[in-house]
């Protein structure tokens, strides 16, 4: 059999559309037309005279024998792409208006707790407002892939807020080094080592007032290595020396420097990345310096911290019990530790009692939950010292498993028999 294509290129089918016969819609189908919106569809017509192409049935057949399947199953998907489209275009325009809230631009929807000092010039971030039932109605019906960014629980999603922390003993601090390892997990494989840092306290005195300093050092490989693919990061916490409240923070890792400086209710941030304009590092990323500020306002009720390490002051300082629990201040999303999210109670509280196994012996730890959703960090913390030994649970880090591991700087002396032993 012979088989002969509709046309041969672009210029033969323009050719066909100009030779092709005008038909008018039928009064049948107006009829149905009419119908459909009287029934609240909203049904569109061609403003001038439909085109109809006459196509023989031996040409259809013939185009349509030429067509592979990879070609028909593309074009069945574009049909069901237009069809699901107008679906939507169709429900969502009926779908009802909350006016009170859409008249609203993004930014007005959310209302801060304290308003910003004038004299502020840094502008707070906008904060995304929860999407509107026809928002979710739209994602949910839309043929076309929609970005998901990770939200923190909401309220329904955790136990209301304890009472803010209001008692810390600072007499069991104790300034020296302590040496961690980071270990991480996903679904390709089991937990491996992932980082070492240090941790260093020391009194100090900022701007003459007393505080704990606290540095923690982190060897990290990184894209922004000025001189090696290994950069260590360095970052600076200073707390007020009587309550464990933040004072001044800053960040450095390679070209890029953070700086916080905090007050009961508010915390500022400036990021930048300091570098000669034009700068291209070995991977081929070329730095352009820049500057960003943000501010948030905090909860002055409760005492806000900005890193993990912080918290393991906390804790130490904290007069932990079998039915202690309290809550601090933190940042929203999977790094509390950038100014990214927004400020959010956390609640803390001992879940029990655990030995752990260390390098240096085992001993006896509270089970400390921090309430992070519904995958809660477990932070054991040692009934003698108050020291953290082991975390189940990352700050900071992206992985979905991932615990840390005191290695070095014990001060624990009530060793309990191996498990072994028992």
């Amino acid at each position: 059999m012979n088989r002969r294509a509709l046309f041969t290129d672009d210029r033969d089918l323009a050719a066909l559309v100009r030779d092709a016969t005008m038909l008018a819609p039928s009064s049948a189908l107006l009829d149905r037309v009419h119908a459909s919106r009287a029934d609240g569809l909203r049904v569109m017509l061609p403003s001038g005279d439909a085109a109809a192409v006459p196509v023989s049935p031996m040409a259809t057949t013939s185009a349509i024998d030429q067509l592979s399947v990879e070609q028909l199953a593309g074009r069945v998907w574009m049909i069901v792409i237009a069809v699901a489209a107008t679906v939507v275009a169709a429900v969502t325009s009926l779908w009802p208006h909350d006016t009170a809230t859409d008249a609203l631009p993004t930014t007005a929807r959310a209302v801060p707790r304290q308003a910003a000092p004038a004299n502020v010039a840094l502008a707070d971030s906008t904060t995304n407002a929860a999407p509107s039932s026809r928002e979710s109605l739209m994602d949910g019906l839309s043929p076309w892939p929609r970005v998901a960014f990770a939200q923190s629980p909401g309220a329904t999603d955790r136990n209301a807020p304890y009472p803010g922390l209001s008692t810390v003993d600072v007499s069991r601090l104790k300034p020296g080094r302590r040496s961690y390892l980071r270990s991480v997990g996903n679904a390709l494989h089991s937990l491996l080592p992932y980082t070492t840092y240090t941790v260093e306290l020391d009194s100090a005195v900022l701007e003459k007032q007393p505080t704990w300093c606290l540095v923690t050092v982190t060897q990290t490989s990184t894209g922004l290595a000025e001189n090696s693919e290994r950069n260590a990061q360095y970052d600076t916490v200073w707390l007020r020396r009587n309550d464990l409240r933040p004072i001044r923070r800053s960040h450095y890792a390679g070209f890029l420097r953070m700086r916080q400086t905090f007050t009961d209710s508010m915390l500022v941030e400036t990021d930048s990345l300091i570098a000669p304009p034009g700068k291209t590092l070995r991977n081929g990323m070329t730095l352009m310096p820049f500057r960003n500020g943000t501010l948030r306002t905090l909860d002055a009720s409760v005492p806000f911290v900005p890193t993990e390490e912080t918290m393991r002051l906390v804790l130490r300082a904290s007069p932990l019990h079998e039915r202690w629990r309290a809550s601090v201040g933190t940042l929203s999303g999977d790094n509390r530790s950038f100014a990214m999210g927004d400020p959010e109670y956390l609640n803390l509280r001992v879940d029990g009692s655990r030995d752990i196994q260390t390098l240096s012996g085992r001993y006896a730890t509270w089970r400390v939950v921090l309430e992070t959703g519904p995958k809660p960090e477990v932070w054991y913390v040692s009934k003698e010292t108050g020291e953290t030994l082991l975390t189940e649970g990352s700050w900071g880090v992206s992985y979905p498993v991932s615990e840390t591991r005191l290695m070095y700087g014990f001060e624990e002396t009530k060793r309990l028999p191996s498990a072994g032993s028992r």
